[in-house]
């Protein structure tokens, strides 16, 4: 049995409507970092969590193309470019008695690891692969009122290779 802001789900239930929501709140029994992992990772705060949805990855190569006068192709290579990651995701407040402390965990997350102020890397796993990656920025979308949520982005660069 999940307890969530002093309600009672019952076992196996994947979400219910509480009294004083805006909208659905998704209970989780223990832990699920799922396929996606931030390490460190976001701070639940009471009543709400924050959930990854995907990270895309870009890995790129540093090349040259180039066409010779007699028609042949060359390709010059010069090494691995910095490859850009997304961590996306979703908030869920939870109800209304939270005030938003799961956005205040998120931004503090932020503050705390931005490659200003940590200078170091954060591990960013997709199942058993993990890259070393520097916070370079966040993005917060509209917040959903109905359903009381609210999309994010992590901006990410890492020279890991692939």
């Amino acid at each position: 049995m999940t307890t969530l802001a002093g309600n009672v789900f019952a076992p196996g239930s994947s979400s219910t409507t509480l009294a004083d929501c805006k909208g659905w709140v998704h209970a989780f029994d223990g832990p699920s970092d799922g396929f996606y992992r931030l390490d460190p990772k976001i701070p639940d705060a009471p009543g709400s969590r924050a959930l990854v949805l995907g990270v895309p990855l870009n890995f790129m190569e540093i090349v040259q193309p180039t066409t010779t006068l007699d028609d042949k192709r060359v390709l010059y290579l010069f090494g691995t470019a910095w490859n850009d990651i997304t961590v996306a995701g979703i908030l869920l407040l939870g109800n209304s008695s939270t005030g938003g402390k799961q956005l205040t965990e998120l931004l503090q997350w932020y503050a705390a690891h931005r490659v200003s102020h940590k200078r170091g890397p954060v591990q960013v796993s997709l199942g058993d692969y993990a890259v070393d990656a520097y916070v370079v920025g966040l993005r917060l979308e509209q917040a959903e009122a109905r359903a009381n949520t609210q999309l994010f982005s992590i901006q990410m660069v890492t020279a890991d290779p692939v």
